[in-house]
């Protein structure tokens, strides 16, 4: 069971790492939306998209660790969960792991801030073009 508890740590650390990837790519997009800079735009795109296939990869290795700690545990897998976990390991390992969930999800969070952000920019860029050819249009 260790080494899966290990393993579930560097899945984790992973984890933590590809999704500040991901938000400083969100902070990159930003920034190209907001100089209207397509060819940057379509860089970050292509970058994201990249970085979330390793993200699904990532998410499918730490879902296997995550059955066989459940196999272990004596548990189904789909009742498996980072507290059920916790409470079945020792108090440094679980402190531990329940620091990084709690990491993991404050970036979440972060990303999908991030992410409503661009959106809402990407809306009003296209209410702006299509106001100006509504005025075009009218002119013409």
């Amino acid at each position: 069971m260790t080494d899966l508890l290990s393993r579930l740590e560097d899945g984790l650390d992973r984890q933590l790492i590809l999704y500040r990837n991901l938000l400083d790519l969100f902070l990159i997009e930003r920034d190209a939306i907001m100089a209207s800079d397509l060819e940057a735009l379509n860089r970050v795109v292509m970058d994201k998209e990249t970085l979330l296939q390793t993200i699904r990869r990532e998410e499918l290795r730490r879902q296997q660790v995550g059955d066989a700690l459940a196999a272990q545990l004596g548990m189904a897998p789909e009742e498996l969960n980072i507290s059920r976990i916790c409470a079945k390991v020792n108090e440094a390992c679980a402190s531990t792991i329940k620091r990084k969930r709690g990491k993991l999800q404050a970036l979440l969070d972060e990303i999908q801030i991030e992410s409503g952000r661009n959106r809402s920019l990407c809306l009003q860029a296209l209410q702006f073009v299509s106001g100006s050819i509504k005025m075009l249009t009218n002119l013409t």
